[in-house]
């Protein structure tokens, strides 16, 4: 129920905006979290917009009123889930089989846990260690029955299984490459991370004139679309740049801190 109105909202991106695993930098600076602070004081709603599915943020990203998870599949906010977007059942079960099929790793997210195919697989693993996964929430795949699953990751050996998936799933799922892995997030046709900032806009009855967002990958592209002001980071992809409105500096230079500052937002 909504118990506060906000004179505007800004949405942050986790992995390569508030953080940068590969660097080693798994906690936002303490610019950062002091900007994060000045924004809740000055009566904004402060939401992280992420791929990550619920049960894999980091501890040291759960900062923020509201929260976007699953590329745009779900959000909550203070405990009251905002909108769920699951994959049918059928429709899983035939994109699992063929990613069996075609020997591609496929990890399926839910809230609360994650399921992998094969979790000894090399590039799944590289992952875990360079983004901090918490292996406790990733359990092995076992069975379909009962999943509610918001959207899939998946990991794979060569290139070639990757532009084979994309030639016969890109009509049905938006796949979208994560910069730097041998990796995608798999998701419905439609949800992304657009869509939860729009729902949350309409939740908590803030025009998008007043929405900021910061992000660095193409998984931003429809976050960017949906606000006012989008705000790349210093290391961002040339998609994200074609609807950017600023570009800042990186992590490592507390570009939120310094576009805040630029916009009067701090």
């Amino acid at each position: 129920m909504l118990t506060q109105m906000y004179q505007g909202a800004v949405f942050f991106d986790a992995d390569g905006t508030l953080i940068d695993g590969p660097s080693g930098i798994f906690a936002p600076t303490e610019k950062t979290k002091e900007a994060i602070a000045q924004l809740r004081e000055q009566g904004f709603l402060t939401v992280l917009a992420t791929g990550r599915s619920q049960c894999y943020v980091l501890p040291s990203l759960l900062l923020f009123d509201c929260y976007i998870t699953a590329n745009g599949a779900r959000s909550e906010a203070g405990g009251t889930v905002i909108h769920n977007q699951t994959i049918a059942p059928e429709a899983l079960r035939t994109l699992v089989t063929y990613l069996d099929m075609v020997g591609i790793n496929s990890v399926l997210e839910e809230p609360e846990y994650c399921y992998c195919r094969d979790l000894s697989e090399e590039s799944f693993q590289g992952m875990m260690r360079k983004y901090a996964f918490p292996i406790d929430r990733f359990l092995p795949l076992q069975s379909l029955e009962g999943l509610h699953i918001n959207k899939l990751m998946v990991t794979y050996d060569c290139v070639d299984k990757r532009d084979r998936f994309l030639h016969d799933f890109s009509d049905r799922y938006d796949i979208t490459d994560q910069p730097g892995n041998q990796a995608c997030d798999v998701g419905q046709r439609g949800i992304s991370k657009g869509l939860g900032v729009k729902n949350v806009l309409e939740y908590f009855q803030i025009p998008r004139e007043h929405a900021y967002a910061f992000g660095d990958a193409d998984n931003d592209y429809d976050m960017f679309r949906s606000v006012g002001t989008g705000i790349a980071m210093g290391r961002h992809t040339a998609k994200l740049g074609q609807v950017s409105c600023m570009v800042t500096g990186t992590v490592q230079q507390d570009g939120i801190h310094s576009a805040l500052q630029k916009l009067h937002l701090i």
